[in-house]
């Protein structure tokens, strides 16, 4: 099928197609426009968390607001609490419910009978009252869960030692802690949404342009002009193909431009993060997306050749945007599982792969090549599908 004749009537469609898509300024901006969103929603999502990070921040410590009911009952726990940059509001009385009608988030109870107890060297009772179903105070609810527990633990240990035992006694197992992952890898949930959105810039960036040539054109009528003429099924489905590969890669490096150029400037350090993507990194996520690029175009223009119109192809293949988001999630939400198949799994392979780049991990150089063995495969499959088809009465003459 690959003789001279062939190319250079693929080059013809190619130069058509291309020239009218490049006409349509409407469809144009809307397949160059979402790139830009993705990155500005990236931009902004960083920025705000680094607006909530500075606000935690007063003087280089964490600096979280613990309202107090009954801040005398126990002043050495309040002076532990502040010295570790927690900033005490107090609360004359109401804490209970004033948590519970949502005037405050959480509250830090201390009865009278606290200090009393206290005084007789019993275990005197706090309470730390809070809504459980708000997800954003899970960090201030373990920072004064936590230095409670430790400041409880010293105390302990001194009441050990003034009876004249030793203070391990009170602690017969000292549980430690080694977290393993380094800032490199802690980015991991920042940087999440960025494999999705550039497989779904490689996956559907040509969406419209991949249905105007086919079912627009049975749709106008000009498809069976283009048919009857010479040129071989082959190198016009190849054209179209080509037109549609060509502006998908434009958007996709586009977004890779805008995502390098906000890798150099966002202020990751602010968040205690190390993200040191150079600009060969980017150069093996393009590499690695080259390849779903292929399918994806292959399998946008199949499908819309059975649609009998322009809004019907855009509605047949709007379900492959599916496919990015459901293997980009489930990586997602599986962080630490990989098997070696994986790589064989278009998409998949290549959501675990550009996640694995960002994280500044290396990646062997086999691994690019099964994505484009199982790429080419994929796309030689869709192109036997789409020619034999657009042979086909029923396509070409709507019946």
């Amino acid at each position: 099928m690959l003789t001279k004749d062939n190319l250079r009537f693929s080059l013809i469609v190619f130069r058509k197609e291309l020239r009218d898509a490049l006409r349509d300024k409407r469809a144009l901006r809307l397949a160059f426009l979402p790139p830009l969103y993705f990155v500005a929603i990236f931009v902004g999502l960083v920025f705000f968390a680094v607006n909530i990070a500075n606000d935690k921040k007063v003087a280089g410590v964490n600096s979280i607001p613990v309202y107090v009911e009954g801040e005398k009952n126990l002043p050495e726990l309040i002076a532990w609490l502040r010295e570790q940059g927690a900033v005490i509001k107090n609360v004359e009385s109401g804490a209970y419910q004033q948590v519970k009608d949502k005037k405050m988030d959480f509250a830090l109870i201390i009865p009278d009978e606290a200090k009393q107890k206290r005084a007789k060297g019993e275990s005197a009772p706090v309470w730390l009252v809070y809504d459980g179903a708000n997800q954003k105070l899970s960090s201030s609810i373990g920072f004064v869960r936590s230095q409670f527990y430790v400041w409880s633990s010293r105390v302990g240990a001194v009441n050990l030692m003034a009876r004249g035992l030793a203070p391990d006694v009170g602690s017969p197992v000292m549980l430690r802690e080694d977290n393993i992952a380094d800032e490199q890898k802690m980015s991991v949930y920042l940087l999440a949404s960025v494999p999705l959105t550039l497989l779904l810039a490689a996956f559907i960036g040509s969406v419209g342009f991949s249905a105007d040539m086919t079912a627009g054109e049975r749709e106008r009528r000009s498809l069976e002009s283009l048919l009857i003429t010479p040129i071989p099924t082959f190198s016009l489905y190849l054209g179209k193909w080509l037109t549609s590969v060509v502006l998908t890669i434009c958007i996709l490096s586009m977004q890779l431009i805008l995502l390098a150029i906000a890798f150099r400037f966002l202020p990751f350090n602010q968040l205690g993060l190390r993200v040191d993507v150079n600009y060969l990194d980017l150069i093996n996520v393009f590499w690695a997306l080259v390849p779903v690029v292929f399918f994806a175009v292959a399998l946008q223009l199949s499908l819309s050749i059975f649609a009998k119109s322009f809004k019907d192809a855009q509605s047949l293949i709007a379900g492959l945007v599916f496919v990015p988001m459901m293997l980009n999630f489930y990586t997602m939400f599986n962080p630490g599982l990989f098997y070696d198949w994986w790589l064989w799994v278009p998409v998949l392979g290549q959501a675990v792969v550009i996640k694995e780049i960002l994280l500044g991990g290396s990646i062997a150089a086999f691994a690019f090549w099964k994505f484009w063995a199982m790429g080419l495969l994929i796309t030689f499959l869709t192109f036997w599908i789409g020619i034999k088809q657009l042979r086909r009465p029923k396509i070409v003459y709507g019946q």
